[in-house]
């Protein structure tokens, strides 16, 4: 009982911690993404703190059961107690917590998950593709006076300084942040921003499925079922180290073929495969069901066996 309550106590610790901590994180990008310097902006925003909580709690839930599992393979005392553990808290993290996030979320104002703004400052030069912009006065209209250093012979002739008056402000260079000159400054690399890319568009076909019903978000959650079985991966080595990678690895594959099912990427024959057998069962996306119910069983039927090998090792050693 006392490992259960331990157990059940850092489960939920993690996922609310997580959450604090990707809705913090959320929040300051979305601070950046709306700040325009010059401009003064507060520190704490409750708006896009209560978007990052709703757009964290999936992402949580997946890193808090990649977690447990490392926990385990540091700690494998009482293996069925713990899977069984197991099991329960990703059955209650993709059937109770993820789909009532993702209802909230439809139900949440769509207009709070912008942050961007299309407004500039005076009194700062802002590099561009086509020059240097430098605006000494801008109104309420968003049209400004100043100059612009043409770098590159935009406005004709390349080093040239071009008066510019009841001039539109246009921040399109800046997307998605509101200021170039953040933009230049932080814009994240790519290392960071196609993981982030890959778990919005999970994030939108969750949406998506949620919205169609049940059954329809059950077929989605096959990727859950197939994430649990990682489970297994964990027996692969007699090296903890080495199953900590087996296992992050295992994840990130289940994701990005997801990812890539999705968003429509797959090699024309799966398109066909996809199509005929939506036609036979009548249900949605069964090919991807498929897919997660397969590595599901591959992984099950490989942590079993290789738990049963190495309890059988253990056994022996003891014996002699």
């Amino acid at each position: 009982m006392k490992r259960i309550l331990t157990f059940a106590v850092i489960y939920l610790a993690s996922i609310f911690l997580g959450m604090v901590i990707f809705a913090t994180l959320f929040m300051l990008n979305c601070n950046l993404t709306s700040f325009v310097t010059g401009v003064q902006s507060a520190f704490f925003s409750l708006k896009f703190f209560m978007t990052g909580l709703f757009f964290s709690v999936p992402l949580v839930c997946i890193l808090v059961q990649i977690l447990f599992i490392f926990y385990l393979i540091r700690h494998p005392s009482q293996q069925i107690l713990s899977f069984i553990l197991y099991v329960i808290f990703g059955a209650v993290s993709w059937l109770v917590l993820i789909p009532t996030d993702l209802h909230l979320i439809h139900k949440y104002d769509s207009d709070t998950y912008s942050s961007r703004v299309e407004a500039s400052s005076a009194g700062v030069f802002r590099k561009e593709a086509n020059g240097v912009f430098y605006y000494s006065r801008i109104d309420e209209n968003g049209k400004a006076e100043g100059l612009f250093l043409d770098t590159t012979g935009y406005f004709g002739q390349e080093g040239a300084v071009v008066p510019l008056y009841d001039y539109s402000v246009k921040t399109e260079s800046a997307f998605p942040y509101s200021d170039i000159l953040i933009k230049n400054s932080l814009e994240p690399s790519k290392i960071v921003t196609y993981p982030l890319s890959v778990y919005n568009a999970l994030l939108t076909a969750g949406l998506y499925s949620s919205s169609l019903g049940f059954l329809a978000w059950l077929a989605f959650a096959s990727l859950g079922l197939a994430l649990l079985s990682a489970y297994g991966v964990q027996f692969a080595s007699s090296w903890k180290l080495a199953n900590v990678i087996f296992v992050i690895c295992s994840c990130i594959a289940i994701l990005f073929i997801n990812f890539l099912y999705y968003m429509n990427i797959m090699p024309d024959i799966f398109k066909e495969i996809a199509f005929k057998l939506s036609e036979l069962t009548g249900a949605k996306d069964p090919l991807i069901i498929l897919i997660n119910l397969i590595i599901t069983v591959v992984f099950a039927v490989f942590g079993l066996f290789m738990s049963l090998y190495r309890f059988g090792n253990s056994n022996s050693e003891i014996e002699e």
